[in-house]
Protein backbone atom coordinates (compact mmCIF):
# COMPACT_ATOMS: atom_id res chain seq x y z
CA UNK A 1 0.00 0.00 0.00
CA UNK A 2 1.17 3.25 -0.90
CA UNK A 3 1.68 5.93 2.44
CA UNK A 4 1.55 9.57 1.70
CA UNK A 5 3.77 12.21 3.52
CA UNK A 6 2.77 16.19 3.13
CA UNK A 7 5.13 18.85 1.66
CA UNK A 8 5.29 22.83 1.73
CA UNK A 9 6.35 24.19 -1.92
CA UNK A 10 8.98 26.88 -2.30
CA UNK A 11 8.55 29.29 -5.08
CA UNK A 12 10.30 28.43 -8.05
CA UNK A 13 9.54 30.38 -11.88
CA UNK A 14 5.46 31.24 -11.91
CA UNK A 15 5.20 28.21 -9.26
CA UNK A 16 3.49 29.75 -5.90
CA UNK A 17 5.18 28.68 -2.47
CA UNK A 18 3.29 27.71 0.80
CA UNK A 19 1.43 25.38 -0.79
CA UNK A 20 1.05 22.39 0.67
CA UNK A 21 0.93 18.96 -1.43
CA UNK A 22 0.71 15.29 -0.84
CA UNK A 23 3.93 13.24 -2.07
CA UNK A 24 3.23 9.59 -2.74
CA UNK A 25 5.87 7.42 -0.79
CA UNK A 26 6.27 3.44 -1.81
CA UNK A 27 5.99 0.73 0.39
CA UNK A 28 9.96 0.79 0.32
CA UNK A 29 9.99 4.46 1.50
CA UNK A 30 10.67 5.88 -1.74
CA UNK A 31 9.27 9.30 -2.97
CA UNK A 32 7.36 9.84 -6.32
CA UNK A 33 8.21 12.92 -7.16
CA UNK A 34 9.08 14.86 -10.95
CA UNK A 35 12.42 16.54 -11.42
CA UNK A 36 11.78 20.14 -12.00
CA UNK A 37 14.99 21.65 -11.52
CA UNK A 38 18.01 20.05 -13.33
CA UNK A 39 20.30 17.45 -10.95
CA UNK A 40 22.69 19.70 -9.68
CA UNK A 41 20.86 23.05 -9.20
CA UNK A 42 19.85 22.44 -5.84
CA UNK A 43 23.94 21.59 -5.23
CA UNK A 44 25.11 24.17 -7.17
CA UNK A 45 22.56 26.94 -5.24
CA UNK A 46 23.86 25.81 -2.13
CA UNK A 47 27.58 26.49 -3.17
CA UNK A 48 28.93 23.21 -2.38
CA UNK A 49 29.84 21.79 -5.69
CA UNK A 50 33.65 21.79 -6.68
CA UNK A 51 35.93 19.92 -8.91
CA UNK A 52 39.50 19.38 -9.54
CA UNK A 53 42.06 18.32 -12.73
CA UNK A 54 45.61 18.04 -13.58
CA UNK A 55 45.63 21.79 -14.62
CA UNK A 56 49.47 22.54 -15.69
CA UNK A 57 50.26 19.58 -13.71
CA UNK A 58 51.97 16.30 -15.96
CA UNK A 59 49.43 13.72 -16.74
CA UNK A 60 50.39 10.26 -15.10
CA UNK A 61 51.24 7.08 -16.86
CA UNK A 62 48.27 4.64 -16.89
CA UNK A 63 49.07 0.99 -14.67
CA UNK A 64 49.03 -2.18 -16.46
CA UNK A 65 47.50 -4.39 -13.66
CA UNK A 66 45.20 -3.56 -11.02
CA UNK A 67 46.85 -1.95 -8.23
CA UNK A 68 46.62 -2.59 -4.70
CA UNK A 69 47.46 0.15 -2.13
CA UNK A 70 49.17 2.53 -4.59
CA UNK A 71 47.22 4.95 -6.91
CA UNK A 72 48.20 6.87 -9.60
CA UNK A 73 45.82 9.87 -8.67
CA UNK A 74 44.05 10.24 -5.14
CA UNK A 75 41.26 12.88 -4.34
CA UNK A 76 41.65 13.67 -0.65
CA UNK A 77 39.63 15.11 1.70
CA UNK A 78 41.15 17.52 4.07
CA UNK A 79 38.39 18.55 5.35
CA UNK A 80 37.51 18.61 9.41
CA UNK A 81 34.07 17.28 8.87
CA UNK A 82 32.39 17.60 5.36
CA UNK A 83 32.46 15.08 3.18
CA UNK A 84 33.08 14.70 -0.13
CA UNK A 85 30.05 13.08 -2.30
CA UNK A 86 31.38 12.27 -5.41
CA UNK A 87 29.48 12.89 -9.19
CA UNK A 88 31.95 12.70 -11.84
CA UNK A 89 35.21 10.97 -12.35
CA UNK A 90 37.00 11.42 -15.65
CA UNK A 91 40.11 10.49 -17.52
CA UNK A 92 41.46 11.52 -20.96
CA UNK A 93 45.01 10.66 -23.00
CA UNK A 94 47.03 13.76 -23.70
CA UNK A 95 49.57 11.64 -25.73
CA UNK A 96 49.59 9.69 -28.99
CA UNK A 97 50.36 6.64 -29.04
CA UNK A 98 49.00 2.85 -30.50
CA UNK A 99 46.87 2.09 -27.60
CA UNK A 100 43.14 2.21 -28.40
CA UNK A 101 41.32 1.05 -25.13
CA UNK A 102 41.53 1.70 -21.31
CA UNK A 103 39.60 1.30 -18.02
CA UNK A 104 38.90 3.85 -15.49
CA UNK A 105 38.76 2.60 -12.04
CA UNK A 106 38.20 3.77 -8.96
CA UNK A 107 38.74 2.78 -5.02
CA UNK A 108 37.97 3.97 -1.84
CA UNK A 109 39.77 2.39 1.31
CA UNK A 110 37.72 2.08 4.44
CA UNK A 111 41.13 3.53 6.61
CA UNK A 112 41.78 7.05 7.31
CA UNK A 113 45.45 8.39 5.74
CA UNK A 114 47.71 8.16 8.51
CA UNK A 115 48.44 12.16 7.69
CA UNK A 116 47.21 14.62 5.07
CA UNK A 117 48.49 13.72 1.68
CA UNK A 118 50.02 16.85 -0.60
CA UNK A 119 48.15 18.06 -3.36
CA UNK A 120 49.57 17.82 -6.78
CA UNK A 121 51.56 20.43 -7.39
CA UNK A 122 49.91 22.66 -10.28
CA UNK A 123 46.88 20.62 -10.49
CA UNK A 124 43.71 23.05 -9.59
CA UNK A 125 40.83 22.23 -7.03
CA UNK A 126 37.84 25.02 -7.24
CA UNK A 127 34.77 26.07 -6.76
CA UNK A 128 32.19 25.41 -9.67
CA UNK A 129 30.27 28.50 -9.58
CA UNK A 130 31.40 32.22 -8.05
CA UNK A 131 30.64 32.76 -4.47
CA UNK A 132 31.80 29.78 -2.66
CA UNK A 133 34.20 28.88 0.30
CA UNK A 134 37.28 27.01 -1.10
CA UNK A 135 37.40 23.43 -1.08
CA UNK A 136 38.74 20.88 1.18
CA UNK A 137 39.31 17.90 -1.37
CA UNK A 138 42.24 18.27 -3.67
CA UNK A 139 44.03 16.05 -6.44
CA UNK A 140 46.78 14.19 -4.90
CA UNK A 141 49.46 11.72 -7.13
CA UNK A 142 51.71 8.36 -6.61
CA UNK A 143 49.79 8.14 -3.58
CA UNK A 144 50.21 5.36 -0.63
CA UNK A 145 46.37 4.10 0.43
CA UNK A 146 45.79 3.27 3.72
CA UNK A 147 44.10 0.29 2.88
CA UNK A 148 43.85 -2.05 -0.36
CA UNK A 149 40.16 -0.73 -1.56
CA UNK A 150 37.58 -2.44 -3.70
CA UNK A 151 39.05 -1.23 -6.82
CA UNK A 152 35.82 -0.82 -9.31
CA UNK A 153 35.72 -0.29 -13.35
CA UNK A 154 33.63 2.67 -13.32
CA UNK A 155 33.90 3.93 -17.14
CA UNK A 156 35.81 2.38 -20.32
CA UNK A 157 37.07 3.59 -24.03
CA UNK A 158 37.59 2.00 -27.16
CA UNK A 159 38.70 3.74 -29.96
CA UNK A 160 39.39 2.58 -33.62
CA UNK A 161 42.78 4.69 -33.49
CA UNK A 162 45.30 6.51 -31.29
CA UNK A 163 44.02 6.97 -27.95
CA UNK A 164 44.79 10.95 -27.96
CA UNK A 165 41.66 12.62 -26.87
CA UNK A 166 40.49 9.46 -26.07
CA UNK A 167 38.46 10.00 -22.83
CA UNK A 168 36.06 7.92 -20.38
CA UNK A 169 33.64 9.38 -17.91
CA UNK A 170 32.04 7.62 -14.77
CA UNK A 171 28.63 9.45 -13.37
CA UNK A 172 29.29 8.13 -9.92
CA UNK A 173 26.47 10.01 -8.36
CA UNK A 174 26.90 9.78 -5.06
CA UNK A 175 28.59 6.41 -4.85
CA UNK A 176 31.72 7.09 -3.80
CA UNK A 177 31.52 9.33 -0.35
CA UNK A 178 35.24 10.23 0.60
CA UNK A 179 35.21 11.02 4.88
CA UNK A 180 37.93 14.18 5.81
CA UNK A 181 41.17 12.56 5.86
CA UNK A 182 40.46 9.54 3.51
CA UNK A 183 41.51 9.08 0.13
CA UNK A 184 39.25 8.06 -3.03
CA UNK A 185 41.64 6.12 -5.39
CA UNK A 186 42.05 6.70 -8.76
CA UNK A 187 43.65 5.10 -11.86
CA UNK A 188 43.56 4.18 -15.52
CA UNK A 189 44.56 0.19 -16.56
CA UNK A 190 45.43 -0.10 -20.15
CA UNK A 191 48.20 -1.61 -22.16
CA UNK A 192 51.68 -0.05 -22.63
CA UNK A 193 50.65 1.71 -25.84
CA UNK A 194 53.40 -0.04 -27.87
CA UNK A 195 56.13 0.79 -25.43
CA UNK A 196 55.66 4.41 -25.42
CA UNK A 197 54.55 5.98 -22.41
CA UNK A 198 51.11 7.47 -22.02
CA UNK A 199 49.68 10.26 -20.30
CA UNK A 200 46.07 10.94 -19.11
CA UNK A 201 44.59 13.74 -16.89
CA UNK A 202 41.82 13.33 -14.62
CA UNK A 203 38.58 15.51 -13.81
CA UNK A 204 36.37 15.02 -10.77
CA UNK A 205 33.33 17.03 -9.81
CA UNK A 206 31.96 16.43 -5.95
CA UNK A 207 29.71 17.95 -3.40
CA UNK A 208 30.99 18.85 -0.14
CA UNK A 209 28.45 18.19 2.73
CA UNK A 210 28.17 17.80 6.60
CA UNK A 211 27.17 14.10 6.51
CA UNK A 212 26.95 10.74 9.08
CA UNK A 213 26.83 7.85 7.56
CA UNK A 214 25.85 4.78 8.82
Amino acid sequence: MNEKIAATTREYGNIPQSIERDIGMSQIQGLFVDQVSPPWAELARAGVLYGANNGAALGLDNVVAIPTTTASYGLYNNNASKHLVVLKISTICTTVNANTTLSLIAGLPATAQASAETKYPNSLALPINTGQADPGGYLTDDVTLAATPLWQTIATYQGDSGLLGGAATAWVNGMYIVPPKFCLGIDILASDGGGNTQLFDVDIMWAEIDMDLG
